[in-house]
């Protein structure tokens, strides 16, 4: 049986791009599944962040550009303001995950923002994503218009903030421990075994 893992993220969080990495890894070697769980971190009508260096800028340099080197993962400080609001990306999402493509949609937007700086909130940059992992470009383009996954995304960030109580993310969830912030990989390793630890005694 696989590991499940539940991983709570917005695309214009550096820490939720990161953290992808050690998830990957984890995946990979243990065959656990994860479960993508969108969030905003500036849902509407909130106040858009007008410049990511106003609240990146110290964090940055101290904690989130030293945990890149150290996973040897490419990031780039967004020079492009505002923040993008990220609904139409999670909507895309949505469209991907119905298709089969959601971890491969997460990973190419969250490379699209971090390491080649575009806007993702621009139906064209998203489009250009779907059509990379072979989605139709022109139904994708099309329900973004349309909004067709306005209320699916709406209902899982209802579960997010009101069910799962999720106020920052990342946050992931291994059975009924939730852990918020940056996890590395030995963490995820030793809850996963942890959790079969203790689905071995329930036995």
């Amino acid at each position: 049986m696989k590991a499940h893992i539940e991983f709570y993220f917005d695309f214009v969080c550096p820490l939720c791009f990161l953290a992808t990495k050690p998830l990957r890894e984890v995946m990979k070697e243990q065959k656990a599944e994860i479960e993508w769980k969108p969030f905003e971190l500036w849902p509407e009508p909130a106040q858009q962040m007008e410049q990511i260096k106003d609240f990146l800028e110290r964090p940055w340099n101290q904690s989130i550009a030293p945990l890149a080197q150290q996973l040897h993962v490419e990031i780039n400080m967004p020079e492009s303001p505002p923040v993008p609001r990220t609904h139409l990306a999670h909507e895309g999402f949505h469209f991907a995950k119905k298709h089969g493509q959601e971890s491969a949609y997460v990973d190419a937007v969250f490379k699209a923002y971090w390491e080649d700086e575009k806007d993702i909130s621009q139906t064209e940059v998203l489009a250009e994503i779907a059509d990379s992992l072979h989605l139709d470009q022109e139904i994708f383009i099309r329900i973004l218009k349309d909004r067709t996954f306005e209320q699916v995304h709406k209902d899982s960030l209802v579960h997010a903030y009101e069910n799962a109580h999720v106020t920052k993310v990342p946050t992931l969830k291994i059975g009924s421990r939730v852990f918020q912030g940056f996890a590395s990989k030995e963490t995820i390793e030793k809850e996963l075994l942890h959790e079969r630890s203790a689905k071995d005694r329930e036995k």
